[in-house]
């Protein structure tokens, strides 16, 4: 138990270390590269069942599908759910990042995002303990407030964050917030906002269309 902690604790002041060199929204894949270290993956999306490696495809939710819904405000809900973007991972001090780089003519607010992140997914480190069982299971270190405080000043861009987070009524354990000029959107992951294992930002257009 007390070397469990210790990895624990080592892993928290490794997380709390890593927090001012993450990457933002925007960067390209040098900038990844630089603040994350070499990725051990990079594939590109398919709309189809991936028969060559290096292709990959996914929802772009993980869980579930109404945080794009909401996060629109298209009347008709016309959303590709399925994620079209090149998708770069890495793994940092116990966290596993994944990046999602714009297509050529990816365009937000008249910027162009070609070959820039404009969604990035970061999962918190896990350490492994025994029940009373002997069986051995992940135990999230959730994100201490420090950190999430720091990623979102990293990813507002040239607005602030409003508000607090906004639980989804519809998806217990899913809390969103958006930046002031409603250019980017925050998706928090977990049984509350005192214990959230998984943070995504996403570039959002005037519509409020985010990227997928």
């Amino acid at each position: 138990m007390k070397k469990t902690l210790f990895i624990a604790f080592v892993l928290i002041t490794s997380l709390a270390i890593v927090i001012p060199t993450m990457a933002r929204l925007g960067d390209n894949s040098t900038s990844l590269i630089a603040h994350y270290g070499k990725h051990f993956a990079i594939e590109d999306s398919t709309d189809d069942i991936p028969t060559n490696k290096g292709v990959y495809i996914e929802l772009t939710e993980a869980f579930v599908t109404n945080v794009s819904i909401i996060a629109s405000t298209n009347d008709n809900y016309n959303l590709n759910l399925v994620e079209t973007l090149q998708r770069q991972s890495f793994t940092t001090n116990g966290l596993h990042i994944t990046a999602y780089v714009g297509n050529p003519g990816e365009n937000f607010n008249g910027v162009d995002f070609s070959g820039q992140s404009v969604r990035e997914v970061i999962n918190c480190p896990l350490t492994w303990q025994t029940n009373s069982h002997q069986d051995q299971h992940g135990w999230f270190l959730f994100f201490p407030p420090a950190a999430i405080d720091k990623f979102l000043a990293d990813n507002g861009g040239n607005s602030e964050w409003s508000g607090s987070w906004h639980s989804l009524t519809s998806s217990p354990g899913i809390f969103i917030k958006r930046t002031a000029d409603k250019s980017r959107l925050a998706i928090a992951y977990g049984t509350s906002t005192n214990e959230i294992h998984r943070l995504e930002f996403r570039m959002m257009d005037q519509n409020g269309q985010t990227a997928e």
